[in-house]
């Protein structure tokens, strides 16, 4: 019975006042949306902070008390990539936009431009995450000289790296280009009104 009474009065209410209503309907999508994308960025990027901070002692250990040369190197250069990997993580951070201190026009330019950097982030991923860790590691396990060892390193490696660059791929399509969409869509009914 409300519901229908609800429908009734918005039908028979005039065109600019159900434009007001999408526009808000939209504008709560949206923000809902991007709570829950800024959610599970904070969540990747703690998994990954934790993760660095569990490798950098371990590596440092592994450079202090294997003897072998390339080990050594490999080591401190995987405790190098893990502080890159934080930095570049901070870094994309600094771009989330904040939704009280400006128009809400503006605060979607920004979660456009942010979800464009978090986007371009994954889609590089085999740049500066994928190619590197693969690379380092190997480096790390052929330092002991052990071709059994090396060779078994290198078919995990290639699996991770492999699920790694499909999981990344499959989170562009299922989380940030759908938003991103909305966001757009919402721009595009707040610039025309």
């Amino acid at each position: 019975m409300m519901e229908e009474e609800l429908i009734k009065i918005w039908q028979s209410s005039p065109n600019q006042e159900r434009v007001k209503f999408d526009k808000s309907r939209l504008m709560i999508e949206v923000q809902s949306s991007m709570d829950h994308f800024h959610r599970m960025v904070k969540y990747r990027d703690l998994r990954e902070l934790i993760a660095v901070i569990i490798v950098i002692p371990a590596f440092i250990y592994a450079a202090y008390s294997i003897p072998y040369i390339l080990t050594k190197v490999a080591s401190v250069l995987i405790i190098g990539w893990g502080i890159y990997i934080v930095i570049r993580l901070r870094n994309t951070k600094k771009h989330k936009p904040g939704a009280f201190t400006e128009t809400y026009l503006e605060y979607l330019y920004k979660t456009r431009d942010y979800l464009h950097i978090q986007k371009q982030l994954l889609d590089n991923i085999v740049y500066w995450y994928i190619l590197p860790g693969v690379g380092l590691t190997m480096l790390f396990v052929m330092g002991f000289g052990v071709l059994a060892k090396t060779l078994k390193m290198a078919a995990m490696n290639a699996v991770l790296a492999v699920v790694s660059y499909f999981l990344n791929k499959r989170t562009v399509q299922k989380q940030i280009m759908p938003r991103l969409a909305k966001v757009e869509e919402l721009i595009s009914v707040m610039e025309k009104s």
